[in-house]
């Protein structure tokens, strides 16, 4: 076989189609890589996409003459002749070939290497995604090579490999355009569908079953390749018959097993999680150990019926399914065809929900909820409002789903109320509307949030409010608005609070600082300005200032906490023993308090400004012990008895834990500045409402997790040494030396 290897590599490379494949495919990819990674500064590895399609015509060049070249010059005959079996003869060629294609993938390995010089790379990805192209360009050469053994044309060779890799290649859409809804047809079809099971590989993701599959298509084909030259030696005749049954049999079990394990393979994927590795930075298509262990304590099944057939179904949501199945024995995924069942929807809802939206049922009770396609995939509007096209930047598929399983398990409706009527900075405006980070958060909780004022009110129940939201109010309460909301807190209420010292700057609150007061936070009068370089944006400046979570809710955050225009906070000196106060986020110590920021003349200390360090991110528990006496007095009938008094008196004795979180920034939990730092903001605030809400059934918020791939900063003069370099010098230099060695061997 190693000699069969050795001869096959020497004739490719001496007759130029070897540096011929190599150069045109290198300067195809490279050119991509160019084009996208390098002049958009794109991380995602998208030379690697187009090069499936280019394989589709290059793959064919490459295999045409391997064996039927051998066949049109009858030297296939000294081969079949020689001590060496068919199977290794086609083992050794196959594996020429495959030495040959991974020049031009190693070459794409450098890819990953040459971006990561210019920002953040992930490497896993970008590798899955080269090794997903490998095995599909191994299993076009298996293919090619079979093509090439039952011809002595190469150029039939050549346009029967192209057009049975196109129909590879496009076998999905045909099998849409046969049938939306799958048939038998489609089924057998579909087990030559070469595109499908690397989109795997191109998502991130390592599954059994598309490397079973690539590798059972190779070897099934060099199998058959193998046969094709196995019936060269046999005449027909009454003798020979036998072994040509026997070799159809043997043919049809080998295609047998190749069906069956890919069905094994398929179903194992689908059904154990540990089958499939998940490779994307952000654990795409993988389901959080929250949302596991919710899963495993279900006790009553739910049904997730999709808005779409199952073959047309967007894949990624369907690998997400999958993963909730895997994971529990009560998950049901069921697929409704919309235009089958066009009114299936209205037994669950009004509004006819999008195509591949969801309908979240639990069986037992009949609870449903609807979860949009709209809102699984969370749009870009920054893109839209450049570009005027609305492109997904996060996929919260898990998310949505999680809370989706909750409400249909909870007979409870959790409300939190919004206070207004201060001019709160924020109240419904863009970044806090319906479908901000904020509100998605808490929705996922299945609770509502409800605007009240306290000025129609006389208290707050912790029956009616699971929380308060106060966001940024620029104009004080009055005394009996902060009694209410310190009541309700000493009662056992917890409350989110961001604080605006932006558009009120000088504006006294006397009466809504004494509620922070009352549980250990004391405001600093100014705006936090920032003098370490390390800790401020260099896009707004000192004002906008940074800081790392350090414990509690803000452990664990994937970025820093941003805080714009933030007040200054405090632990009240001397505070009551039963306050446990934790700083989450603080300034660095070059930090300092402005007292009159609308009038600074810089960002340094100037008279009457206050020194840092400040927290600017706080979580505090209270504990309040509360005494009612109740006193029950029974005088006796009996007349002898008629002076004495049997009284029993009891004390009712109640603790409550009062919890705040508070922000010294309001607009640390606008969308703007969440999404800047990857939504570390409002993770501290789903951190405190596991906390904060105490819900009957298990309840899990998972965040979105981001589609954007990273934005890389390339250089004009790095994009043009590595473009020239890569599209150009190694094609050209691999190319010249294949004519210089086909050259040299022309004039022997």
């Amino acid at each position: 076989m190693l000699a069969i290897y050795r001869r096959e590599l020497k004739s490719y490379f001496t007759s130029v189609i070897a540096c011929l494949f190599i150069a045109v495919t290198t300067l195809i990819a490279g050119i991509f890589f160019v084009y996208y990674n390098l002049s958009y500064g794109v991380s995602e590895m998208y030379s690697v996409y187009q090069c499936l399609l280019i394989l589709v015509f290059t793959v064919p060049i490459l295999t045409m003459k391997v064996i039927a070249d051998e066949r049109r010059q009858k030297t296939d005959q000294l081969i079949l002749t020689a001590p060496v079996s068919v199977g290794k003869i086609v083992v050794g060629k196959f594996f020429a070939l495959e030495t040959i294609y991974a020049v031009p993938v190693f070459v794409m390995c450098l890819y990953p290497l040459i971006l990561s010089s210019f920002g953040t790379v992930s490497f896993k990805t970008s590798y899955t995604n080269i090794v997903g192209l490998f095995l599909y360009g191994t299993a076009f050469i298996a293919i090619g090579i079979f093509i090439s053994s039952i011809t002595e044309s190469q150029v039939i060779s050549a346009i029967l490999s192209i057009v049975v890799l196109l129909m590879g290649y496009m076998m999905q859409s045909l099998e849409n355009m046969i049938s939306s809804n799958g048939n038998i047809l489609t089924k057998i079809l579909g087990c030559f569908d070469l595109y499908t099971p690397v989109q795997d590989f191109l998502n991130g993701v390592i599954s059994l079953s598309a490397v079973v599959y690539y590798i059972s298509i190779t070897v099934l084909f060099l199998f058959l390749t193998c046969q094709s030259i196995q019936k060269r030696r046999w005449n027909v005749s009454k003798k020979t018959i036998g072994t040509g049954v026997f070799s159809m049999g043997f043919i049809a079990i080998v295609v047998a097993v190749t069906v069956f394990a890919n069905m094994i393979a398929t179903t194992v994927t689908s059904k154990v999680s540990s089958a499939t590795i998940d490779m994307t930075s952000t654990a795409l298509f993988s389901i959080s150990s929250d949302t596991k262990k919710m899963l495993k304590k279900l006790d009553s099944d739910i049904t997730i019926y999709v808005m779409a057939p199952k073959t047309s179904a967007d894949s990624t949501i369907k690998k997400t399914l999958e993963r909730y199945q895997s994971t529990s024995k009560h998950i049901k995924v069921e697929y409704k065809d919309t235009t089958l069942y066009p009114n299936f929807y209205q037994k669950y809802t009004d509004v006819a929900p999008t195509s591949n939206s969801l309908i979240v049922v639990n069986e037992k009770t009949s609870k449903s909820k609807v979860v949009d396609y709209n809102d699984i995939y969370v749009s870009d509007s920054y893109s839209y409002y450049t570009s005027g096209s609305s492109n997904a930047s996060s996929y919260d598929c898990e998310g949505q789903l999680d809370s989706a399983i909750s409400y249909v398990r909870s007979n409870t409706t959790y409300k939190i109320y919004q206070i207004e009527g201060h001019d709160e900075a924020v109240t419904d405006t863009t970044n806090f509307g319906s479908d901000s980070n904020l509100k998605d958060i808490v929705s996922k909780y299945n609770a509502e949030i409800e605007s009240i004022k306290l000025v129609n009110r006389t208290e707050i129940t912790t029956d009616e409010c699971a929380a308060l939201l106060i966001l940024g109010p620029e104009k004080d309460y009055t005394e009996d608005e902060a009694k209410i909301v310190i009541n309700y807190l000493n009662n056992g209420g917890k409350a989110i609070i961001g604080l605006e010292n932006l558009t009120s700057q000088g504006v006294d609150k006397p009466n809504f600082n004494s509620i922070l007061k009352e549980f250990g936070i004391n405001v600093q009068s100014g705006v936090v300005a920032e003098n370490n370089t390390s800790y401020y944006s260099t896009q707004y400046g000192p004002w906008f200032a940074f800081a790392d979570g350090i414990t509690g809710y803000a452990s664990g955050l994937s970025s820093y906490v941003f805080a714009p225009y933030a007040s200054g906070l405090k632990q009240v000196k001397d505070s009551d023993d039963s306050i446990t106060y934790t700083a989450l986020a603080s300034t660095s110590s070059d930090s300092v308090l402005k007292t009159n920021a609308s009038k600074a003349t810089t960002y340094k200390k100037e008279s009457g400004d206050v020194d840092g360090p400040f927290d600017i991110v706080v979580s505090v528990e209270k504990t309040v012990t509360t005494t009612k006496s109740n006193d029950d007095s029974n005088k006796s009938s009996d007349t002898s008895n008629s002076s004495e008094e049997n009284s029993d008196s009891t004390d009712e004795t109640t603790t409550n834990t009062a919890s705040l979180l508070v922000f010294g920034s309001v607009y640390s939990l606008s969308d703007t500045m969440d999404n800047s730092v990857s939504q570390s903001n409002t993770q501290i605030v789903n951190n405190a409402l596991k906390d904060y809400i105490d819900t009957e059934v298990e309840t899990v918020s998972v965040p979105a997790k981001s589609l954007s791939s990273e934005q890389l900063t390339v250089t004009e003069s790095g994009s043009r040494l590595f473009g020239i370099l890569i599209s150009v010098v190694v094609p050209v230099i691999i190319l010249l030396a294949g004519i210089v060695v086909w050259v040299r061997r022309r004039k022997r």
